[in-house]
C-alpha cells in the first residue's frame, strides 16, 4: 500500500512540475511575440516616414478627348490609377 501511494504522489509532483515547465516556456514564448511585434512596429513606423518623404509629382490633366492617348494622357491616367 505505502508504495501505491508513493507512486501517486510522484505521479502528481511530475504533473506539476511540467506545467509549471510548460507555463515558464509560454511565458517565454509570448515575450519572444511581443519584442517581435514590438519591432515590427517600429520597422513599420519608419517606412512609414521613409513614404511620407517623398515627393509626389502630380500632372495637370489635359483637356484632350476622351479616347486620347498621347503621353500626357498617358501620364496623368497612370498617376490617378495608383
Amino acid at each position: 500500500m505505502k508504495s501505491f501511494i508513493e507512486r501517486v504522489f510522484k505521479s502528481k509532483k511530475q504533473k506539476q512540475k511540467e506545467l509549471l515547465d510548460e507555463i515558464a516556456n509560454t511565458e517565454a514564448k509570448e515575450s519572444l511575440i511581443i519584442k517581435a511585434v514590438e519591432e515590427t512596429m517600429s520597422a513599420i513606423e519608419q517606412v512609414k516616414k521613409e513614404v511620407k518623404k517623398e515627393e509626389v509629382v502630380t500632372y495637370p490633366k489635359p483637356n484632350h478627348f476622351p479616347d486620347c492617348n498621347c503621353f500626357k494622357c498617358d501620364r496623368w491616367k497612370k498617376q490617378n490609377a495608383k
